[in-house]
């Protein structure tokens, strides 16, 4: 069984995976948390020179904010898909189309102010387009694409079940709804959710707010499934 260690930096979450002597690194917060990281990952008795891999779910500002610290401390390799790899090159972030009010609220102001979701720039190492085993980094995962949230989005999935999704699914505010507020195309996130209810996921890892059972992403599917 892989141990799971989520780190919350500000509003989004990123994970530490060690199974074996291997430790994986899934996303990377926000630029300016590289210490409060630091600490944060001592005070679980690792260290950040200890990542052998870093998984980017996508290429989001809060979810790659950190990369080129870690990877310069680490010497890390980067893993993202092929689609997103160029964006993570300029250390930009596209503002992904709301789904509700908030979303769509949201967006227009990234838009008008999006200088300031910029970060350091990273070449990313490995780039992935199809699924792909884990298991000659010495995991037992695979990655998925998972596209909807943005064209590129993947995610984690280990053969015991524990799923990192990144922002294919948002659990905040507490609602039993875990539907993104953020999507570039709904029918295609609804089939990837298709996809992570046909997989072994059982508990699902999000960027923001806590994991959640397979039951709550069904109940959340048939809630939505009418998008298609």
């Amino acid at each position: 069984m892989p141990e799971i260690f989520p780190i919350k930096l500000s509003y989004t979450w990123c994970y530490l995976v060690k199974q074996g002597d291997k430790l994986l690194m899934i996303d990377a917060s926000l630029s300016g948390f590289e210490k409060k990281f630091e600490k944060k990952v001592r005070a679980l008795g690792l260290a950040v020179e200890d990542i052998d891999l870093i998984i980017l779910t996508h290429v989001h500002y809060d979810h790659v904010g950190i990369t080129n610290w870690v990877k310069e401390k680490s010497g890390a390799p980067v893993m993202v898909h092929e689609k997103e790899a160029s964006i993570l090159e300029k250390g930009g972030t596209p503002i992904p189309l709301g789904t509700e009010t908030l979303g769509k609220l949201l967006n227009k102001l990234g838009n008008i102010f999006n200088f300031i979701f910029s970060y350091k720039p990273v070449k990313a190492d490995i780039l992935i387009k199809d699924i792909l085993s884990l298991a000659k980094f010495g995991f037992s995962a695979t990655v998925v694409p998972t596209p909807g949230h943005t064209e590129g989005s993947i995610s984690v999935l280990f053969g015991t079940g524990e799923s990192f999704v990144g922002d294919c699914c948002f659990q905040i505010f507490k609602r039993k709804d875990v539907f993104p507020i953020f999507a570039n195309d709904v029918p295609q996130l609804l089939k990837s959710w298709i996809s992570l209810l046909n997989s072994e996921a059982l508990t699902f890892y999000p960027g923001h707010g806590q994991a959640f059972t397979k039951e709550v992403l069904r109940f959340s599917f048939e809630k939505n499934q009418s998008r298609i």
